[in-house]
């Protein structure tokens, strides 16, 4: 696959040069056809399109939900406009219309998430001009003009403390991953509840490819200057984003399970087809073979038994089996889910909606460079190439998205902001057309989009559409509780009281400069044509004459300097603390600040407790977003994944491991639900501080938590002692490591003579390898298929030894922590587990833990003999 072509001639998968974001999946690579392919296509008498009579759209293959196969439209409808144009303008002009229902409030919450944003930036002295409604700077195109300049205000000192608090909000908010359990739907159903299981490890590497670290950071951010956020789940194949992988390409070719034979009409004797040997191939299905066999003359062929000549019809092929052979390779772009952001400005919702069900559409809007446009929608790539034709609000709202990404209240005109096209992909539900007039039109709308349409446009110019529900791939969080979808963010309280503080720092550095007081000087004291001639330097000498019998300080007077009132000082300390705080709920005991009637570690506790129980309003809305949006991933892994995923973890004893995500195991029903016993994320130094809590108690039951051994290693990572060497751990960690490959295969059964029952330690296998002698209704035991307690003197059969696949090492292993960890792991989940899902390597962990303790019982038996030797060498 050549990686240079361009988007015009390119006709590979989607995602190899540039994803339309949220594309097909790489499972199925389909054809894209053009407009001239469809100029061919026979319309039906009614001028509808291409629709057989008596078949909808939504029977024909690839409208499903997911859309993996192609329609006749194209595979993401990319020739809906080409075909049938009435429906696009019909989409057109439906998520106009529905725009156009709040765009008053839009334009007002436009102006209050963008002014939060300058605020954020340090941009606090823009002043709202009504006309062109924009927020312009002081000095905003007049910085070249001097004689202006004494007009504008001479200080814009900004102590950002608006920013300040919301880092506090956006560290607390982030400081943990929420905790989120999945449940299945029924209890009894062993395959919801292996989904459950299979959903958690989707969870896990849905956070790991999406870094969910700096997705929550994105969350508080928004939640902090925007108040309304959206949380876009699909899956994304993108070469350039996560690679590309070689898949092999498979042709059907037809083999014979014989040889052709000619069957003389004659005398009914078979005779045998001669082979070509003039370099023809064998196989005359190849397009070569036949080509050869026409440009060749014919041999005539007789009959071996009468001599009649054998004809073309006599020829009786033998029978012919289809069988897939690899005729080359291609790569392929990697695929994996994507969890997108989006803010209020780039989020544009209905206002007067209070719940997500409500919603009619969802609209995300944002800039795209149209170089990458043209390469994700090659076939109307011309048209991208045109300036888009855009309303007043959507140039008022790309303003305003640009202005803050420039950093700068307006927008910045340039060549490189013409070639960002706003690109709007906006989701109908399916009762959403019904807001168009026309019946038909409505009609083969909700027959091609029955779960709900999406469509993208790239300015004014179609790019595709899909059927796709807006509730699988989105899920919105508000900030705080309110009505309708323009609500306050958390830090909004703090804008006007921001505003307030940088009027009196102000006036306090005018009070300083301007308050410097004049010195009034008598002209009979001081010489001012000399003074004003004389050169001021250091220690210089100014003529002066003090009046008779007066003092010559007699004759200079200065007033009072100006100064700042003290309750004005007070003021602003009140603005950036207690008001503050308490607007936001962010106390000092929230970021580490002091508290002055607080002088205990218990006092600072418990008003750490009360600050996180007041932000607990925003937290738990976060959480329950979360939960909702993993599960849309999980929903997503399902749908889009071809084959199963395999997991990189990192294990107890830090060693890399690898867990397999099977997709056959998510067929079950599934639900998610935050973990409810959490008020608010816990930090390492609170754990930290819980555990020394708990070191200071004398009591059996927690000493004995606090040493078992699997509780050691946590204790040493909240500490933060990593050098710290814990007793017995490599050993543990050594069978974790033993105890997965235990779990890749089965026991060793050796069958043994009758005569070798009466003893085993004469087995020739060592002792370290010595096992119970079983019988092999006892070996089926071992594999699961047996009765688990049967004895093996109640069998008449051959006696067996079981053993492990993993042999123990006699000297040089720590049996007795080994043992514990095997007994540990198997009363454990995951034991439980595999001794349901994989018996023959639970009973080979089995029969390595057993291994184990007979280690240990001749280590015991043999101690008491090593004493008494000495003892007898002593006595001699």
């Amino acid at each position: 696959m050549d990686p240079y072509r361009t988007a015009e001639s390119w006709s590979g998968p989607p995602g190899s040069i540039a994803p339309a974001d949220g594309n097909l999946t790489v499972g199925a690579v389909v054809r894209e056809l053009g407009p001239e392919e469809y100029a061919s296509v026979k319309v039906t008498p009614d001028g509808k399109g291409p629709t057989p009579e008596g078949v909808s759209y939504s029977n024909r293959p690839g409208s499903n939900a997911a859309g993996n196969v192609a329609n006749d439209f194209g595979p993401n409808n990319e020739c809906l406009e080409d075909v049938k144009p009435e429906l696009v303008h019909a989409l057109r002009e439906l998520v106009r219309q529905y725009r156009q229902e709040g765009i008053a409030a839009r334009r007002h919450e436009i102006r209050r998430i963008r002014q939060a944003r300058l605020f954020w930036q340090g941009l606090q002295y823009a002043w709202w001009n009504p006309n062109d409604m924009n927020w312009h700077l002081p000095y905003e195109n007049r910085s070249s003009d001097d004689r202006e300049l004494e007009e504008m205000p001479r200080y814009q000192f900004v102590t950002n403390f608006y920013q300040g608090f919301g880092l506090s909000f956006i560290a607390v908010l982030s400081q943990d991953v929420p905790s989120v359990r999945f449940y299945p739907k029924s209890s009894q159903s062993l395959q919801d509840i292996a989904a459950a299981r299979a959903a958690s490890d989707v969870a896990e590497l849905v956070e790991q490819n999406n870094h969910v670290e700096q997705l929550l950071t994105s969350i508080g951010y928004f939640l902090w200057t925007d108040g309304k956020l959206g949380a876009y789940v699909r899956y994304v194949a993108d070469g350039q984003r996560f690679g590309f992988h070689e898949e092999t390409v498979l042709a059907a070719l037809e083999i014979p399970l014989g040889e052709d034979t000619y069957v003389c009409p004659e005398c009914g004797k078979e005779t045998a087809q001669p082979k070509m040997d003039d370099g023809i191939p064998e196989d005359a299905n190849e397009p070569a073979v036949v080509v050869a066999q026409h440009a060749a003359p014919l041999q005539a062929i007789n009959c071996q038994g009468c001599g009649a000549e054998l004809r073309e019809e006599n020829l009786r092929k033998a029978e012919r089996v289809t069988v897939p052979r690899i005729v080359g390779s291609r790569r392929v772009p990697n695929g994996q889910e994507v969890i997108s952001i989006a803010g209020g400005l780039e989020l544009n919702t209905p206002v007067w909606a209070n719940e997500m069900h409500e919603y009619p559409y969802l609209q995300w809007q944002a800039e795209v460079h149209r170089a990458k446009l043209k390469a994700a929608y090659p076939h109307v790539a011309n048209k991208i190439e045109a300036a888009p034709s855009q309303g007043p609000d959507d140039v008022y709202a790309r303003v305003s998205r640009l202005s803050v990404e420039q950093g700068l209240p307006s927008i910045h005109p340039g060549d490189a902001l013409m070639n960002l096209i706003t690109f709007d992909r906006t989701w109908l539900r399916p009762w959403a057309f019904y807001g168009i007039e026309d019946t038909a039109v409505r009609s083969e709308l909700l027959a091609l989009f029955p779960d709900g349409c999406y469509v993208g446009f790239a300015g004014d110019v179609y790019c595709e559409s899909r059927n796709e529900s807006m509730d699988d791939h989105w899920r919105v969080l508000h900030a705080l509780p309110g009505d309708g979808q323009n609500r306050p963010s958390v830090g909004d309280s703090l804008v006007q009281v921001q505003e307030r503080y940088n009027v009196l720092s102000n006036m306090q550095a005018e009070t300083y400069e301007y308050g410097i007081p004049p010195i009034y000087a008598d002209p009979q004291v001081l010489d001012f044509d000399a003074l004003a001639n004389q050169v001021a330097e250091p220690a210089a000498h100014f003529p002066a004459r003090a009046r008779p019998g007066q003092p010559l300080a007699a004759g200079f007077f200065q007033p009072a300097p100006a100064q700042v009132p003290p309750d004005m000082i007070r003021h602003q300390q009140d603005l950036i603390g207690p008001v503050a705080q308490f607007l936001t709920g962010l106390f000092p005991a929230i970021f580490g600040g002091n508290m002055e009637d607080v002088k205990t570690a218990s006092g600072y506790a418990l008003a750490r407790d009360q600050a996180m129980g007041r932000l607990g309003l925003v937290w738990r809305r976060t959480k329950q977003f979360y939960a909702d949006v993993l599960l849309l991933a999980v929903d997503c892994f399902c749908k889009n994944r071809p084959e199963d995923v395999e997991l990189p973890l990192l294990g107890p004893d830090g060693v890399l491991d690898a867990r397999t995500i099977r997709t056959v195991d998510l067929k079950g029903n599934i639900a998610v639900h935050p973990e409810a016993d959490e008020t608010f994320p816990r930090l390492k130094s609170q754990q930290r501080g819980v555990l020394q809590q708990l070191f200071g108690i004398n009591d059996p039951v927690l000493q004995r938590a606090l040493t078992e051994p699997a509780n050691l290693g946590y204790i040493k990572n909240v500490l933060g002692l990593a050098e710290m060497v814990i007793p017995g751990e490599d050993s543990r960690n050594k069978q974790l490591r033993e105890i997965q490959l235990l779990l890749s295969s089965v026991p060793i059964v050796v069958q043994l003579p009758v005569a070798s029952h009466s003893s085993s330690a004469a087995s020739p296998l060592g002792a370290q390898h010595a096992a119970p002698l079983r019988t092999k209704a006892a070996d089926e035991t071992a594999t699961g298929s047996g009765a688990e307690n049967e004895s093996p003197g109640t069998s008449h059969q051959a006696p067996a030894l079981v053993l492990p696949s993993v042999p123990v090492d006699q000297l040089l292993d720590d049996h007795a922590v080994e043992f514990e960890e095997c007994k540990r792991w198997a009363n454990s989940e995951a034991g439980q587990a595999a001794h349901m899902t994989n018996p023959a390597g639970f009973a080979n962990v089995r029969a390595h833990a057993e291994a184990h303790l007979r280690a240990m019982s001749q280590a015991a038996l043999a101690q008491p003999q090593q004493q008494s030797q000495p003892a007898q060498k002593g006595k001699a």
